[in-house]
């Protein structure tokens, strides 16, 4: 549990000499390493002009109370920032200028809906036919969104369940990754689950909202960054003298050059208002 008082909570950015601290969830990393949470959520606010530290506090059980605590007690120089997941669909959302949410379910979502591609692609292979590749890629990201949308939907319907629909520890143990082909989500495997857990319904879900789901955006982040970063992988492969792809140098790279501020890209415009509200 978070312990400290709330004049220590708002004076912090006083030491760090900073507008905000920034307490976010992820793993706690001691020493010069950050958290991917801390890349993020660093590259969002620095690059809309502001100063921050941020700082990882572990999962959302540990991080929500904190964001409550700035919201009923009106700690200054503070913002909490966490993953939407469903709090949006559920009715869950803090609504408080200092608490912040991701635009999709999570960090790694807002990340691989929209990242700077060939840029990614030019560290790992040598190739010209990038934006040939790229134009693959968003096939690959669209056509993946579609069938995610029955899948994202399913996971609403049992995530209030006690016993989950997949181990949200595992990501890959929802995903193929077939080598010679495109990966994808094991969507019999999740139908079959369903089936044991029987008839259980988290919250409605209304048919507009529904047809509003973007499963890349969407549904749990963490696998659909997988997906992404299983795909990126296996098109490499087969390029002559690809360099390997490792998952978390990949989304290091992703989150530390995203375009945040790029103009008519809904995920930034979310950032945007938000950080207009302090």
């Amino acid at each position: 549990m978070f312990t400290r008082t709330s004049l220590g909570i708002g004076n912090e950015h006083l030491f760090h000499d900073v507008d905000f601290v920034v307490y976010c969830e992820g793993k706690v990393v001691e020493g010069e390493g950050s958290s991917l949470d801390e890349v993020f959520w660093e590259r969002v606010f620095v690059e809309n002009g502001k100063a921050v530290h941020c700082k990882s506090m572990g999962g959302k059980s540990v991080v929500r109370p904190l964001a409550q605590k700035v919201a009923d007690e009106g700690i200054t120089n503070v913002v909490v920032a966490m993953d939407r997941d469903y709090d949006d669909l559920r009715n869950q959302i803090i609504d408080h200028p200092q608490v912040f949410y991701t635009y999709g379910y999570s960090w790694e979502s807002d990340v691989v809906l929209d990242f700077q591609f060939t840029s990614a692609l030019s560290l790992f292979a040598t190739t010209n036919r990038r934006q040939a590749i790229r134009a693959e890629f968003v096939a690959f990201r669209d056509s993946l969104s579609q069938k995610l949308r029955r899948i994202c939907a399913l996971d609403y319907k049992y995530i209030g369940h006690h016993e989950r629909l997949f181990n949200r520890q595992s990501p890959m143990s929802i995903i193929a990754t077939p080598g010679a082909h495109e990966p994808f989500v094991k969507a019999s495997t999740l139908l079959c689950k369903a089936k044991t857990l029987g008839h259980f319904q988290t919250a409605s879900l209304p048919v507009e909202a529904y047809h509003a789901l973007c499963g890349v955006r969407s549904f749990f982040g963490k696998a659909v960054s997988r997906l992404v970063f299983h795909w990126f992988a296996y098109r490499t492969r087969r390029i002559n003298g690809a360099r390997k792809v490792v998952y978390d140098a990949f989304m290091d790279l992703l989150a530390s050059t995203l375009d945040v501020t790029k103009l008519g890209v809904p995920r930034n415009e979310h950032y945007l208002n938000a950080i207009a509200r302090l």
